[in-house]
């Protein structure tokens, strides 16, 4: 019939990682009318989503594994979009994100009910170990997230009763100057207050006499 005109496949589709992927990885390399025959996508489409994903009218530059390690490092923790621009130079935020979304790691900004349920359940039981029931996350992200819910390891943690190591006492005592709050939260975040302010009580009484030893 005339006047029938056919819409490619994906035209009221989604974009997916690996739709984002190819147009950001070929721009430069391959005209509008290529993408759109790959992506099964119209030319407009293919050009206002370069636009977003700051593709059009720069040289193509892959990205560089310092990059990738700054995305896996401060997006994982949750950094604002703007700080993220900032230590990446000449990356849009659409790319930034997408990228972020190709290499599987997720915002610390952003956590599933699912993910935040597991976090709200199993903290108090295993402390940073959960990080292997939480694929994607970090035990640094975790630490903030379980911050953020006034969540700590309960005394019944099945990680049960850990010493303190020498390298611990050591790190304590080159640490004295700071409050109890400030080590339990900088230094021992799987350890309560009350495990730390009694290693504080322990260590000055082994201080004034150097002749006991536990």
């Amino acid at each position: 019939m005339s006047g029938n005109k056919t819409q490619p496949d994906n035209h009221f589709s989604l974009w997916t990682v690996t739709d984002l992927s190819f147009l950001e990885d070929n721009y430069r390399t391959m005209s509008v009318a290529e993408l759109a025959v790959f992506l099964k996508r119209t030319p407009g489409a293919v050009g206002l989503m370069a636009d977003k994903l700051g593709c059009r009218g720069k040289r193509n530059r892959p990205w560089r594994e310092a990059e990738m390690e700054i995305i896996r490092h401060h997006y994982s923790q949750g950094v604002e979009a703007e700080e993220l621009t900032r230590l990446l130079p000449g990356r849009s935020v659409t790319a930034i994100f997408s990228r972020a979304i190709i290499l599987g790691v997720q915002s610390g900004r952003f956590w599933r009910e699912d993910e935040l349920r597991i976090l709200k359940e199993q903290y108090p039981l295993m402390g940073k170990e959960v990080v292997h029931q939480l694929p994607g996350r970090n035990e640094v992200s975790i630490l903030i997230m379980a911050g953020r819910h006034g969540l700590k390891k309960s005394r019944e943690s099945r990680v049960g009763f850990r010493r303190w190591s020498d390298e611990d006492w050591a790190l304590l005592e080159k640490n004295m100057h700071l409050s109890v709050a400030e080590q339990q939260a900088t230094l021992f975040p799987d350890r309560t207050q009350r495990a730390v302010e009694k290693a504080r009580e322990r260590f000055l009484r082994k201080k004034r006499s150097p002749a006991k030893h536990d």
